[in-house]
């Protein structure tokens, strides 16, 4: 309390296209009212806009849950429970972090207390919210795949080389469709993405987001069908329980609707087919490569927040160095340290193996049917780390100026021996 007055912090959130920001004005319009007539004073306001409440992932809702811990405010008021979560775990966790640091949360519209009733009411409000969550996802995936068997833009990007006319479907965008031509052609010519993107920079070509090309820019396009004129909707494996979708991961074959000629090509089929060859033999190279970093790709400099690259370091009549380190441009980061790799990979697989693999025994009796020293075990185990790491929010690593394998670098253990620790686990 502040002088005798309940400290609040007032939450408002909407979530799709069909609410706007005059929707969190009302919501907080009548927290404001509702403050005054309980003489409660309003210390902060916390909004996500376009943001789902099925979702945790709500910047302003976790600053809101961080700063319930410097005792700032007694109260988190919204205008619906509904504004709060939307499904029982995330409220049920929230809820008890909230009370944890003393503070309490309202409703304007439900008017609970603390009574035996009350708990009752808030559960079944708490499983209504839910049931309408997953109505709503049900009935809205049902109006997008009557769509998608009229070939209708089903929202999201439409892609480099497509615009969306007023019928909802998609065009050739002909600038853009150069540029397509352009990336295939180069790339089956031997061209790397480097000087592709070079090259369309200088043609003053640009991305369907505005921006200038990267190496980064071609991997989704040279992979995607839809540049033959298939239309591909209910691809992407659903979202999961952090809800991220795996783009790379595909549904079942009879779960996808895919309709030949339903949008106009830009590329031919023959064209399409030799480029997945040509990358399915480039990225073959990649994996038969000698020498396999496990973390490739997936741990980042804590220095300037970019990719850390496997590295080997030869020495005259003595074993090759093998390390993490940052190849960013010493003008753009400091950190010139590299970072031994079996005391790194020793670390995140530790962490893999205590918060992830105990809990999935059926993936770790996959991987103890390999042999511990062929490459296919430590793709799969690659793959499964990527996995963890990039997809579940497990395990982030970050690896700062100061080091956080420090403990684990005068073990020096070799792969052989970190697979000991699997055997270990598995007893």
């Amino acid at each position: 309390m502040e002088n005798g007055k309940i400290r609040v912090a007032c939450y408002a959130r909407y979530s799709t296209s069909m609410q706007r920001e005059e929707s969190i004005s009302a919501q907080l319009r009548a927290m404001k009212q509702f403050c005054a007539d309980n003489n409660w004073k309003i210390v902060k306001i916390y909004a996500d806009q376009a943001y789902s409440a099925t979702t945790d992932k709500r910047p302003q809702f976790q600053q809101m849950i961080s700063d319930s811990e410097k005792r700032t405010f007694d109260i988190v008021l919204v205008h619906k429970l509904d504004r709060f979560a939307r499904n029982r775990y995330d409220s049920s966790l929230y809820r008890h972090k909230l009370r944890r640091n003393g503070v309490r949360l309202c409703s304007v519209i439900e008017r609970l207390d603390n009574s035996p009733e009350s708990i009752l009411l808030e559960g079944l409000l708490e499983s209504i919210n839910e049931f309408y969550s997953a109505n709503l996802a049900r009935e809205s995936m049902k109006g997008m795949k009557e769509n998608a068997h009229k070939c209708l833009f089903n929202g999201g990007c439409p892609g480099l080389g497509y615009d969306v006319d007023a019928t909802q479907h998609l065009v050739v965008n002909e600038r853009e469709a150069k540029a397509v031509i352009m990336i295939y052609s180069m790339y089956l010519s031997g061209y790397g993405y480097q000087q592709i993107a070079d090259a369309l920079n200088a043609d003053g070509y640009k991305t369907k987001a505005g921006n200038t090309f990267n190496r980064n820019s071609f991997a989704e396009i040279l992979r995607n069908e839809k540049y033959t004129g298939v239309y591909i909707f209910n691809r992407a494996e659903s979202k999961g329980y952090d809800h991220k979708r795996n783009n790379h991961r595909s549904k079942p074959a009879e779960e996808i609707i895919r309709i030949e000629g339903g949008i106009p090509a830009i590329i031919s089929k023959e064209t399409w087919l030799a480029a997945q060859e040509y990358r399915m033999k480039h990225a073959s190279r990649n994996l038969n490569a000698k020498t396999m970093y496990l973390l490739s790709g997936v741990i980042k400099c804590g220095c300037c927040n970019k990719i850390m690259y496997g590295c080997i370091r030869t020495r005259r009549n003595k074993p090759s160095f093998y390390t993490y380190t940052c190849k960013t441009q010493k003008s753009e980061c400091t950190n010139l340290k590299e970072i031994d790799r079996d005391s790194l990979e020793c670390y995140v697989v530790e962490l893999v193996i205590q918060k992830c693999l105990r809990q999935n025994s059926t993936e770790l009796d996959k991987l103890m049917t390999l042999e511990k020293d062929s490459p296919d075990f430590r793709k799969r185990l690659q793959q499964y780390i990527r996995e963890v790491i990039v997809y579940k929010d497990y395990v982030m690593i970050f690896l700062y100026v100061d080091g956080k394998v420090k403990s684990y670098r005068h073990k020096r253990m070799r792969f052989k021996t970190i697979t000991q620790r699997y055997y270990k686990y598995n007893q």
